[in-house]
């Protein structure tokens, strides 16, 4: 059963219990309410007959039972001649002895007796198939011995306007209640539309589709919820795309690092296997010695950076007071083949960092740089102060880098001119490196490049010490 319909459910069965309720009590006070007037218009008639009785019995010469009978019989005679009709009662002796009965054969002399016991006033009904009766009991003085007047009266009408008013109710409750379940069933349905909307939005995010969305304008509980589910499903697309670009970039980062491991052990091994082929000329084995030595180099600097990488992956930076004319020192004298090149331009700065690592971020631009102008242009260090921290960077004059290439720089392997990378050394791991110290310092790598014209590569170091 769906939603919509156990709410409209619901609501019937509400109105039908306060229906049922509510009738039950009106026709149960409407019944009693008859019943008592009934039950008063019998006690007035039924005292009538008890003082015409008693005072026929007060008259009488005796009180054998043939004098009883005889005026009993002269009392309904009387009746029936100023047409009153037949009158239903019987009158009880000591200990409930029927002396004298007009009762039909419905109502057995255990009721009468019954209502004898009961006292003055007191109402019994007895009911024999369709036929109802309201029996009262008064007693009479006058007599010489105790006796009782029983009076039974037609209750049908009174049963039957109870059953007329059930039937009634019954009736109206039920037209009621098909109007009210199909009023409760559309709003229902109008109720849990948003909810219909989930119930697709969700299934169709779990067959893959990622833009699955409500739109929920309830201002309610269902539209917080349904903002709630574009949230989920926006959290989910972004992280299924982070995955797939995480998984692309891991793909592409083993193809890389398979194909720079590839070129140095080949020659490596091309070379050692000419080395031991057999004796070779001085020149020839200078030559293959010195190619195993330097792509030995190549693997030792390829480890050493990768073991740097992950080390910054896992975190756990130490960051200390460091001036930046220390850190450029230590860079310079790294470098002492491009000093001719660089300047310095801003003023002496203390930075919460980490010296080592900030020299290698530096050093890597600086190495960008000399690669990308190859003019022997100068290669530009500088900071400034911002709101932010201070500012630290490294410009050039170089070719630049095209703007589709931007995003993919700091991608491990990555080069923009493969082939001077590796006439060059570089194995494309510089700026990943770069980005992952700035990432260790709270900051974020920042490149801004124009084609032809040069390009500026730097940070922003938040901690600053007076």
């Amino acid at each position: 059963m769906k939603f919509s319909q156990k709410v409209a459910l619901a609501i019937v069965l509400l109105v039908c219990l306060v229906l049922s309720v509510s009738g039950t009590w009106s026709v149960h006070r409407s019944f009693v309410r008859e019943l008592e007037v009934a039950a008063q218009t019998h006690s007035e008639a039924q005292m009538q007959q008890r003082y015409t009785l008693e005072a026929l019995l007060a008259g009488a010469e005796d009180d054998s039972i043939g004098t009883f009978l005889s005026l009993m019989q002269q009392y309904e005679a009387q009746e029936q001649a100023l047409g009153k009709g037949r009158t239903w009662f019987s009158i009880l002796g000591e200990q409930g002895t029927v002396l004298y009965s007009t009762m039909p054969f419905a109502i057995p002399y255990a009721k009468q007796q019954e209502a004898a016991a009961a006292g003055e006033h007191q109402v019994l009904y007895h009911t024999d198939g369709a036929d109802s009766y309201q029996i009262l009991c008064t007693r009479m003085w006058g007599a010489e011995r105790p006796l009782w007047l029983v009076n039974a009266y037609d209750a049908g009408n009174q049963f039957a306007e109870r059953d007329r008013l059930i039937r009634q109710d019954l009736f109206r409750v039920g037209g009621v209640l098909l109007l009210v379940g199909a009023a409760a069933l559309i709003v229902a349905r109008l109720l849990t539309q948003p909810l219909r909307q989930l119930e697709t939005a969700s299934r169709a995010l779990s067959r893959g589709d990622l833009t699955a969305r409500v739109q929920i304008r309830s201002r309610d509980e269902l539209e917080h919820l349904g903002n709630t589910f574009n949230t989920m499903a926006e959290a989910v697309e972004n992280q299924v795309q982070a995955l797939q670009e995480e998984s692309a970039r891991q793909k592409r980062f083993v193809a890389a690092f398979s194909h720079e491991l590839k070129t140095p052990m080949t020659a490596i091994l091309g070379y050692a296997n000419l080395l031991r082929s057999g004796e070779q000329a001085p020149d020839k084995r200078h030559r293959a010695a010195g190619y195993i030595y330097h792509e030995s180099q190549r693997l030792e600097e390829l480890s050493r950076e990768l073991l740097l990488l992950f080390g910054l992956e896992q975190g756990g930076v130490a960051l200390q007071d460091v001036k930046l004319s220390a850190v450029w020192g230590d860079v310079r004298r790294s470098l002492p083949e491009l000093e001719p090149r660089l300047r310095w331009e801003g003023k002496d700065a203390a930075v919460r960092a980490d010296r080592p690592l900030l020299t290698a971020l530096l050093r890597n631009l600086i190495l960008n740089a000399a690669h990308a102008d190859g003019s022997g242009g100068t290669i530009l260090f500088w900071n400034k102060e911002t709101t932010d921290g201070v500012r630290v960077g490294v410009t050039d004059a170089g070719t630049g880098i095209p703007p589709e290439e931007l995003d993919k720089l700091t991608e491990p392997f990555y080069r923009v001119d493969k082939s001077r990378s590796r006439m060059s050394g570089g194995n494309g791991l510089g700026l990943t490196i770069c980005a992952q110290i700035a990432q260790a310092h709270g900051a974020r790598l920042q490149i801004e490049s124009v084609a032809g014209q040069g390009t500026t590569v730097w940070i922003t170091l938040t901690e600053v010490t007076p």
